[in-house]
Order: C-alpha cells, then sequence, then structure tokens
C-alpha cells in the first residue's frame, strides 16, 4: 500500500509540473500585451504626450461573426502631434537646444509636404499583412474633405528599430506589424478640414477620420 502511495503521489506531482508551460502560454498571450502596454504607457511616457497621442490616434477593426479577423491603429503626423512628438524625444534623449530645433525645423518641413501616418497592423491571416507589396490585397486611399481622392505616394513597412517605436508608440506589440504610409499635400494653401483614411479589400474596409 505504501508503495503505491509512493507512486500515486509521483505520477500527480509529474502532472503538475508538466501543466505549468500549458497554462503559462494559456494565460500569458492576453496578459503580456495589458502589461507591456501598462508599462510602456505609465512609465516612459510623459502625460502631454500620451494625451496627443491618444487625439490623433484612430482604431479601426474587421470581424467575421464574432471572430476579429484584422485590428489597425493610426497616429495621424499633423503639426500638434509633430512637437509632441519631438519634445518627447528630445526629453528622452536629452538633446541639446540647437538639435531640439533642427529636428523641430524638419518635422514642420515634412508637415507642410505631406501627410504621414503611422499605421499599426494586427491580421489574422498572415497574407493580409502585404500592405507594402505591389500586388496587395488591399487598396489603400486618403480622402481630402470627403472628395479629393489620393493614392500613397509611398508605403515602408518598418521592420527596423522595433524597441524605439514601441516605446513612442505604446499599442504596437511584439506581434504587430507596423507601416509608414505618406501623401502628397495639395499645393494649394490651406489644411483640409477633414482627412479620412480607408483601408479596403477582400476582408473588408476600414475608414478612419481625423478633422484639422
Amino acid at each position: 500500500m505504501e508503495g503505491y502511495l509512493k507512486t500515486k503521489f509521483k505520477f500527480r506531482n509529474l502532472f503538475i509540473v508538466s501543466c505549468i508551460p500549458f497554462l503559462f502560454i494559456l494565460f500569458s498571450c492576453s496578459s503580456i500585451q495589458s502589461l507591456y502596454n501598462r508599462l510602456s504607457d505609465e512609465h516612459y511616457m510623459s502625460d502631454d504626450y500620451r494625451t496627443v497621442l491618444k487625439k490623433w490616434t484612430r482604431k479601426g477593426s474587421i470581424y467575421k461573426g464574432l471572430k476579429t479577423e484584422l485590428v489597425l491603429s493610426s497616429v495621424y503626423k499633423g503639426d500638434e502631434f509633430r512637437k509632441a512628438y519631438t519634445n518627447e524625444y528630445c526629453k528622452v534623449y536629452s538633446l541639446p537646444p540647437h538639435q531640439v530645433n533642427n529636428m523641430l525645423h524638419n518635422q514642420m518641413q515634412a508637415a507642410d509636404d505631406y501627410d504621414d501616418f503611422l499605421v499599426v497592423i494586427d491580421a489574422g491571416e498572415e497574407q493580409w499583412d502585404d500592405f507594402s507589396k505591389r500586388n496587395s490585397l488591399w487598396s489603400v486611399f486618403l480622402l481630402r474633405d470627403g472628395n479629393l481622392r489620393e493614392k500613397p505616394l509611398e508605403v515602408r513597412k518598418l521592420k527596423e528599430n522595433r524597441i524605439f517605436y514601441e516605446s513612442f508608440f505604446p499599442f504596437i506589440s511584439p506581434w504587430s506589424s507596423v507601416y509608414s504610409f505618406r501623401f502628397k499635400r495639395p499645393d494649394s494653401p490651406g489644411n483640409s478640414e477633414a482627412l479620412e483614411l480607408v483601408f479596403t479589400g477582400l476582408p473588408g474596409t476600414i475608414r478612419l477620420t481625423w478633422s484639422q
């Protein structure tokens, strides 16, 4: 009887130990993401930058039944965001005044010439994450005030410096894809009152809007 009990407890303990990795995997995905975002947001971002980032960030999703097929978040890099980003970047890296002025000048020049968007993709299907490919499944365009339709001047998938982007944009997870979309601004003076960034394709359509 004693030998039987020892064998029973041995197998029970072995079963518990073997289950630990599976339980960790089961609960880690969602908890890692929430913890990652919380640490990035609370410890590495100033209140001013967090407020401006939230103001100029939009989010959309595509569903198939109860399943989320694609989640897309985008930041419009307008004047206000570029100024807040420059201040945050220069504070983090303790840049001297002349470098701060140079960076701000470059950011404002880019804002005059282009409408830039940082786009973060979490796709349920790997083949849907192909925005930078020539034969992409997606059509992406920008609507100005609801009528002037423009195709991107440039689409780049940002593969380098992931830690950098994840620090300044805490909704980026280790599993996200990050893109830069650039549109040429019209030559005529003045800003568009409303911008609508449209992603449409076989999986569905996402429309993100900003008012200036």
